[in-house]
């Protein structure tokens, strides 16, 4: 008999197994990926979430930021072009410029401090803010910069970090951020004594490996291929108000295409989100008589070709699966299914 998860003790927000939502509804979480989480959360450590794209990386964090009292996380947008510096503050230099060359002197005196155009970013916001903790998203990691980790682990690890364009500038005057009222802005930004870090959500499609120091400070959780079973839990507790068996029939034949997908080695396979964009599509954009007779067509088809559409004149193929262009996003894949469809007939 495997062993449960050890209970937590103490008090840090802890997030539950069960009743969980994230941004699009229902979400079914991993107990392995929640006791992550609260791992992470007790640690006080950035949780590293990797797995297929469209398994729930990411929209695990709006179910962090509801579980811990918030609409949404703070997220952060990486790009190919992304520094640090871009994640915990900005600076606009060009707005202060203007400032300093226009004729009027209430701009030109607002311009002495650099103060006035520094904007927290939603990590420099999250380390800085007291009150309830907050959530951060920092999602695919590994398409930023390969120095970009690096480059935040003072940040994560301590949560403080340097503003240098205020150089030495007199900062005996408080200026606050805008968003954040209460953030006085300085050159060394310090988070307030006795609290508690934000949990920092780091998704990553694993397109390359992060740096060891980096790993060492995250708490790991890989989410792995949902079995047929969780896609049915998943797929009924998102379209409640439908009937159980057409989810049941939906679920049976999303997994037999994907099954079909890994023998034939599809260029890319159907994820999660995909599959519940499909039914979503199946459930409320066609008919659903003419849906349900499709799929018992489907079903009756795998059971007598032991799991595979048998490949008969008369027999159904893929191309023929309503909605199939919802699953299917390649050209390769899509001729896959259709040139079989071709030499069917």
């Amino acid at each position: 008999m495997p062993l449960a998860p050890p209970r937590f003790v103490g008090d840090f927000g802890s997030i539950p197994v069960d009743g969980l939502r994230g941004q699009y509804g229902p979400y079914i979480a991993d107990p392995g990926l929640v006791h992550a989480a609260n791992t992470a959360l007790g640690l006080e450590m950035p949780l590293l979430l990797t797995g297929d794209p469209g398994c729930g990386k990411s929209d695990f964090a709006w179910v962090a930021a509801r579980a811990l009292g918030h609409d949404r996380p703070l997220r952060c947008h990486v790009r190919s072009d992304t520094r640090a510096r871009d994640l915990l503050y900005h600076y606009d230099a060009l707005v202060r410029f203007g400032d300093a060359q226009h004729g009027d002197p209430v701009k030109k005196k607002r311009a002495e401090d650099p103060r006035h155009y520094i904007g927290l970013r939603p990590l420099g916001a999250a380390l800085m803010t007291s009150g309830r903790r907050q959530v951060v998203l920092i999602d695919e990691i590994d398409k930023a910069p390969r120095d970009l980790p690096n480059d935040l682990l003072i940040e994560l690890d301590e949560g403080r970090f340097e503003i240098p364009e205020v150089g030495d500038h007199d900062c005996s005057k408080p200026v606050f951020d805008r968003a954040q009222k209460t953030v006085a802005l300085q050159r060394e930004m310090e988070r307030p004594a006795g609290i508690k870090k934000p949990l920092v959500v780091i998704t990553s499609n694993a397109e390359r490996q992060l740096p060891e120091p980096f790993l060492r400070r995250c708490v790991f959780f890989h989410i792995p291929p949902q079995p047929r079973s969780r896609l049915e839990e998943i797929a009924c507790k998102r379209f409640p108000e439908q009937e159980p068996r057409l989810m049941e029939s939906l679920t049976r034949v999303f997994a037999a295409l994907r099954k079909h997908g890994q023998e034939v080695q599809f260029t890319k396979l159907p994820t999660t989100s995909e599959m519940l964009d499909w039914m979503g599509a199946a459930t409320r954009l066609y008919n659903p008589d003419d849906v349900q007779d499709a799929l018992d067509a489907f079903e009756d088809a795998l059971e007598r070709g032991g799991g595979r559409l048998p490949s008969g004149k008369q027999e159904v193929t893929w191309a023929e699966l309503p909605g199939v262009s919802c699953l299917l996003k390649l050209k390769e894949d899509l001729e896959e299914v259709g040139l079989r469809a071709a030499s069917a007939r």
